[in-house]
């Protein structure tokens, strides 16, 4: 009897360390999609931070945020894969046209976040999924199904509530703020599209480092005509090492890490937990506020997003 119960634990212990570990791979994209949700959604805060305490513009933060942003990430595909960088000569005015609107995306984000908080301009560059489904349409023939339209008519119905637009008294809406807002989803889309077929040929970081360059060159010839972050103090510079590190280079890199182990619709959702993540940060560190209209277009926002990912 001794000799069987033996003979069975050695078995048993056999099997056990023969038997592969399973981990579930999709939970863990998921976390790092999430964990990169949190970290772009931190990039209000730290907008309103850097202009509220200096002389900085939308314009400036966006130049010295792509030049920051291009420098790290050249660095770390020098390190890692120079091969990445070169790129062919038919495909640079894309990467062009990817940068332009990169650029152009930072300067708008920037300023809707100082006339609409970071909340409300999270909630308004969600619906660039729409944006894109639209310009597909018309760019490449992609098929604009029944889905796509209720889930865009949704997103856009979210948007307008969420931008605190009044259709019936428009003399008490912020109209430079709804010029501001309602153009980050369209540049947002913008460099989204030009990079589309980029990515899976050189990879999402060599795409990220060019558009980056090519943002900040476009940026500089402005910077003579614009006020600057400056005196620089110890709360701009944590907050413009938070913005680099952490809303950049940090969720840019843990998304993309998600991207390994989960498909791109399945991210696409999780990723909108941004909208929480940044209506929380607004609250709690800033003392934002959104209306029940607001908070209800965030929430048709998030479910139009959703099911157009699903769908798609």
């Amino acid at each position: 009897m001794l000799n069987l119960l033996c003979c069975g634990k050695k078995q048993y212990k056999t099997l056990m360390l023969e038997r592969p570990i399973q981990i579930n791979t999709s939970a863990i994209g998921a976390a790092l999609v999430i964990a990169a949700a949190s970290a772009w959604g931190m990039s209000g805060i730290f907008v309103t931070i850097i202009l509220e305490n200096s002389e900085g513009t939308s314009v400036s933060l966006a130049f010295w945020r792509d030049l920051a942003a291009f420098i790290t990430l050249f660095l770390f595909t020098i390190l890692t894969n120079p091969r990445k960088l070169k790129i062919e000569r038919n495909d640079l005015p894309w990467l062009i046209a990817m940068g332009f609107f990169l650029g152009g995306f930072h300067i708008f984000y920037n300023k809707s976040v100082m006339l609409n908080g970071a909340a409300v301009t999270t909630v308004l560059q969600a619906a660039m999924p729409a944006v894109v489904a639209i310009a597909a349409f018309h760019l490449w023939k992609e098929e604009l199904t029944r889905e796509k339209i209720v889930s865009m008519i949704i997103i856009f119905a979210g948007t307008a509530m969420a931008s605190g637009i009044n259709v019936f008294s428009l003399e008490h809406t912020n109209t430079a703020g709804l010029m501001a807002g309602f153009t980050v989803p369209l540049f947002y889309a913008g460099w989204s599209l030009c990079g589309k077929n980029l990515v899976s040929k050189y990879g999402a970081t060599a795409c990220l480092t060019i558009a980056f360059g090519v943002a900040s060159i476009m940026l500089l010839p402005f910077q003579p005509f614009t006020s600057h972050p400056l005196p620089l103090n110890p709360t701009i510079i944590f907050a413009f090492c938070g913005f680099i590190g952490i809303s950049t280079f940090g969720a840019f890199t843990l998304y993309l890490l998600g991207m390994k182990y989960i498909q791109a619709g399945t991210a696409s959702i999780f990723v909108m937990s941004e909208i929480i993540f940044a209506g929380v940060y607004a609250w709690f560190l800033l003392g934002e506020r959104l209306t029940s209209v607001q908070m209800l277009g965030a929430l048709f926002v998030i479910a139009g997003v959703v099911w157009l990912s699903i769908k798609h």
